[in-house]
């Protein structure tokens, strides 16, 4: 747990540079994260931006990168709940739009 926290560490003090060597323009993101303009600067000078913020700014400068780990999450959790047996027969499987569209709510 130590090793994890020193790079979140990492991650959190070079914040501003993965900020600032994107690709894109620093109001982008900030309109894209809905973080005030002058709040968005003032909280990457001061590199004071909390995890939520930081996620939500990555999902933007690194959509490719986001959507991977978050792939290779869910593969992971699909592959221990197969391993416990947490998976549901065939037989009992029901494919439905409906279903799919009220799980997402």
């Amino acid at each position: 747990m130590i090793l994890e926290l020193i790079k979140t560490k990492n991650i959190i003090l070079n914040f501003d540079k993965t900020v600032s060597d994107s690709p894109y323009k620093t109001e982008y993101i900030s309109a894209q994260t809905e973080i005030p303009l002058p709040t968005f600067y003032r909280k990457l000078r001061e590199n004071k931006f909390n995890i939520d913020e930081m996620i939500a700014i990555l999902k933007v400068i690194q959509p490719e990168q986001y959507a991977y780990e978050m792939l290779t999450e869910k593969v992971k959790l699909a592959e221990e709940q197969m391993q416990k047996g947490e998976v549901l027969a065939m037989k009992d499987f029901e494919f439905s739009a409906k279903n799919i569209v009220a799980r997402q709510k």
